[in-house]
């Protein structure tokens, strides 16, 4: 298990990309699967940063984790004020969550308690 903590400013963000590159990297994943992790990683902190917050209230930190098994890479990013999203729960804006589904195995976006939680899984 992995995990790191960024500020949830969009500069910040190439720190946490490096950190999970180089883990998954020193781990041997193959390059095509960090790219992937790695990439969507990134959406989901980048879209955190865009749609988090309710009313008056904007994620300062955003929580990014990662684990494997001899099968998947698992990439969960974690913002504490929780997306606005739709009633029909998916993100609209863009086409980066639809990037992101055709790139994992499988992704989750829940939004519980005023906290939103994003996780996608990549095959190995």
């Amino acid at each position: 298990m992995w995990a790191v903590s960024v500020p949830a400013e969009p500069g910040q963000l190439h720190l946490a990309r490096h950190a999970l590159r180089d883990w998954l990297a020193d781990l041997g994943v193959a390059e095509v699967t960090a790219d992937d992790a790695v990439w969507s990683a990134d959406e989901a902190m980048s879209n955190a940063i865009a749609n988090g917050g309710r009313v008056g209230r904007r994620a300062t930190v955003l929580g990014l984790g990662a684990h494997l098994d001899n099968e998947v890479v698992v990439v969960t990013v974690v913002d504490e004020t929780g997306w606005r999203v739709p009633a029909s729960g998916v993100v609209l804006a863009g086409r980066g969550m639809a990037i992101v589904r055709a790139l994992a195995q499988e992704v989750n976006l829940a939004v519980t308690d005023g906290r939103t939680t994003f996780t996608a899984w990549f095959t190995r």
